[in-house]
């Protein structure tokens, strides 16, 4: 059984603010407060609770959160990475604008204000591993339409 799959003391599971785990989507193991998180985590353990042992699978999520701010919708998926890419358009009747940020060419997050669409599109994206580079040409043909 994989470490991601693996629990202490045997069979027991834990879902929520207080769950670290083993994310094999970025390699690294993590901790999310946020509800959304916690929904996904307890369908997760629940169907790893169910499961024969060798049919269990690990908890690979691309963690997100948002925010309503008055008229400015802000989302974030997926960690934080060092190389970063704005697409920006500041035509329209209110700013939107997007941040792309990766590891080694490959999408490992998208920040975005008012741009709910591009946010899906990026966000499946991540999951997918997609370069940094695809992501970049995949939200300015989102945004700039």
């Amino acid at each position: 059984m994989s470490r991601a799959t693996r629990t202490w003391p045997p069979g027991v599971y834990a879902a929520g603010d207080l769950a670290r785990w083993d994310n094999p989507l970025f390699g690294t193991r993590m901790r999310v407060e946020h509800w959304s998180n916690a929904t996904e985590q307890g369908a997760a353990a629940a169907r790893n609770l169910l499961a024969a042992p060798e049919d269990r699978k690990p908890f690979a999520s691309v963690p997100y959160f948002w925010s309503d701010q008055y008229d400015t919708s802000i989302q974030f998926a997926g960690r934080p990475g060092r190389e970063r890419v704005p697409v920006v358009d500041l035509d329209g009747p209110q700013p939107e604008f997007l941040v792309l940020t990766g590891e080694s060419g490959t999408l490992t997050g998208v920040l975005s204000v008012n741009s709910p669409k591009a946010f899906l599109r990026l966000r499946r994206m991540i999951k997918n591993k997609a370069s940094l580079a695809d992501a970049a040409d995949a939200a300015r043909a989102l945004r700039f339409r």
